[in-house]
């Protein structure tokens, strides 16, 4: 067994462990919170790796890294989609992922309708810091937006996904995840057809934790599960 084989199992074995002690802390029941692997950078034998661990959702943030990663894959992961996503590369994406975290706008939801994208579960991403340089529909846009989709497709909106902060102000990371929750909750009661809220997709590996407090039910961890990120160069 080599040493990034060891590495990534022991690191899987902790972030379960981490996981559990925080459902178990904050009241969440055991299993609630859903770890995605975010395999940035990394290649399909450090996937595969993290599934033979025990992680059972895998996500990449661009297009041409999956396509070159999951075909040398093997075992049954889902596959998430997590980074921005352009609508000339739609086509591509419904054949790569089973998940996408980042429709942003009516637009690109009538793109992924158009395309065969009525069976993908999909998340609207919400930009709850503000701030300018991260993708996402305003918070005060979300629920409108969410109407908009399922009223002009035929899409399902499974959930909701934001990016914390930039910052180690545990004050300002709570209040990005706390106006996420409230809009999950908000969405979750509107009983409008086609809004299935399943999915609040907040944390990462910097604050997941505080994340799985403040309702998360799916994280999503990179370097907590493969290290330290390789530059990308592709």
């Amino acid at each position: 067994m080599d040493l990034i084989t060891i590495s990534i199992a022991e690191n899987v074995a902790q972030v379960l462990e981490r996981v559990k002690d925080a459902e178990l802390k904050y009241g969440r029941r055991e299993g609630e919170v859903r770890i995605v692997g975010i395999s940035k950078t990394f290649d399909a034998m450090a996937i595969i790796e993290a599934v033979n661990a025990g992680i059972t959702d895998i996500g990449e943030n661009r297009i041409q890294e999956a396509e070159r990663k999951f075909p040398n894959t093997v075992g049954g992961f889902k596959k998430h989609m997590v980074g921005h996503l352009q609508s000339n590369k739609v086509s591509k994406a419904l054949k790569l992922f089973d998940i996408i975290h980042s429709v942003d706008s009516l637009k690109l939801a009538k793109k992924i309708a158009s395309v065969g994208g009525n069976d993908k579960e999909l998340l609207l991403e919400v930009n709850t810091s503000g701030e300018e340089t991260k993708f996402g529909v305003r918070p005060e846009e979300t629920l409108d937006l969410l109407s908009e989709i399922t009223e002009t497709t035929e899409l399902k909106m499974c959930g909701l996904m934001t990016v914390g902060p930039r910052s180690t102000d545990e004050s300002k990371i709570r209040s990005a995840f706390r106006k996420l929750k409230s809009l999950y909750d908000s969405a979750s009661g509107s009983n409008i057809e086609g809004i299935e809220m399943k999915y609040l997709s907040m944390g990462m590996t910097n604050d997941f934790e505080i994340a799985i407090e403040e309702g998360s039910t799916m994280v999503r961890i990179g370097r907590a599960i493969f290290g330290e990120r390789a530059v990308w160069g592709g």
